[in-house]
Formats: structure tokens, C-alpha cells, sequence
């Protein structure tokens, strides 16, 4: 997590010397409720590996700079990745959170950097064959005399950590939000389910890994759109 601190704390020191640039341009008093705030809906969530329903705010502050903060619902009933063909998962669900910053150019307004932070949590239930009566061979691999089904919980972790950069097209009634960008995805899995006494759980077969104490650090290019109400 050192890594992702490092890049948050850099764009917010960023951020500040570029606003503090601007002191000198005379600004209106600033109110929560006078201020300009956007709804907006995701499309491409509704349609991701992992389909979600939820809605951002996006809130204009001082000096070009805006707030954005959304919650969204992850339902089981939706996700294909826990059928038979993928995870093969009895049920997999959970919730997101999302925050981010926005700093508008001050000469082509419409265009922006953002740093984002988003939490998402995975919740995974299903019946997991432990191995009873473990063994090591000759080759110094585990065998196991017989398999018993446990019903177990893993929770999936998910932090992501975006730089954007993108164009944001507004009226009075609507706004069109576009980006693209680079995220820094770090994973953790944990479980709380108990085992029988001296079993062992063989690697869980399926796209992902789950193993308690499972995790990963990864970079991925990321594009996506908004569609706002003002």
C-alpha cells in the first residue's frame, strides 16, 4: 500500500500549488447549497465483469475544483462471474464507495485531472472442499485421503487508486463526462470461516484466487463515461 500512499500524496500536494496559483483571481463566496451539483450514472458499470448500480455527486468547489462521491450496490442475482461457467460461487455480492478530486483548466474549462480513491468489497459464500488426512509425496506435494465440503465466507478487498484525465460537457440541464486514465489496483482476500482441525484447503479452482491472506498489486488502463443531471 506504500506505493499508492506515495501517488496520493503527491497529487494532493500537486493540486495545492496549482490552486494556490490562482489566489489572486477574485472569487464569489462559496455555499454548500448555492453551489452547482451534478447526478450522475454510470453506463458502462451496469455492464462491467462485475455489473453495478449506484450514482456519483459531483460538487463544484472554489477555484475550478470540484468533489465527486459516489455509493453503488454490487447484486448477486447479477453476477455472472460466480455461475458454474466462471467461479462456480453459491452467491457473491457487496457494496462500493468512491471519492474524487477534480481540477478544472482554468483556459479550456471543459477539460480536467482527477484523482480518484475507491473501495469496493466482495462478499463470496460457497462450499469449499477441504482436504482431510493431508500428506506429503515423494514430489513434496500435499495429498489428501478424502474431501470434505465446508461452507465458507471470503471477503475480496478491492482499493483502487485513479489518475484521470478527462472532458466534462455541460448545459443547463445535463452534463456528458468522459475519461481515461491509469488505476492502481491492490487485492486482499480474507475469511473468517472456521476448518476442520487438521485439514488443509487445496487452491480454490476458478478465475480468481481465493485463499485467506491471498493478495496482489496491479496497473490497468481504465476509460469510462458519465451521464450527469445538474
Amino acid at each position: 500500500m506504500k506505493p499508492i500512499v506515495t501517488i496520493f500524496l503527491m497529487f494532493v500536494l500537486s493540486v495545492q500549488t496549482l490552486i494556490a496559483q490562482t489566489d489572486s483571481i477574485p472569487a464569489e463566496p462559496w455555499s454548500l447549497k448555492a453551489t452547482d451539483k451534478i447526478v450522475k450514472l454510470s453506463p458502462f458499470d451496469y455492464i462491467s465483469v462485475i455489473p453495478t448500480f449506484g450514482a456519483d455527486v459531483e460538487v463544484k468547489m472554489p477555484q475550478s475544483t470540484s468533489l465527486q462521491f459516489g455509493a453503488a450496490v454490487i447484486p448477486s442475482f447479477l453476477q455472472y462471474l460466480s455461475s458454474e461457467a466462471f467461479n462456480d460461487y453459491d452467491r457473491m455480492g457487496g457494496y462500493r464507495l468512491r471519492t474524487e478530486g477534480r481540477l478544472y483548466m482554468l483556459v479550456k474549462t471543459e477539460r480536467y485531472l482527477a484523482f480518484g480513491l475507491t473501495f469496493r468489497h466482495l462478499i463470496i459464500r460457497d462450499d469449499f472442499a477441504v482436504g482431510m488426512e493431508g500428506v506429503t509425496n515423494e514430489f513434496g506435494m500435499e495429498e489428501f485421503a478424502y474431501f470434505k465440503n465446508v461452507p465458507m465466507v471470503f471477503h475480496r478487498f478491492n482499493t483502487f487508486v485513479d489518475t484521470k484525465i478527462g472532458v466534462q460537457r455541460e448545459n443547463e440541464n445535463f452534463a456528458i463526462d468522459f475519461y481515461a486514465g491509469l488505476s492502481i489496483r491492490y487485492i486482499k482476500v480474507r475469511s473468517n470461516s472456521e476448518v476442520p482441525a487438521g485439514s488443509g484447503m487445496p487452491e480454490r479452482r476458478g478465475v480468481w484466487t481465493l485463499r485467506d491472506g491471498h493478495s496482489l498489486t496491479y496497473p490497468t488502463p481504465i476509460i469510462g463515461l458519465k451521464i450527469g443531471i445538474l
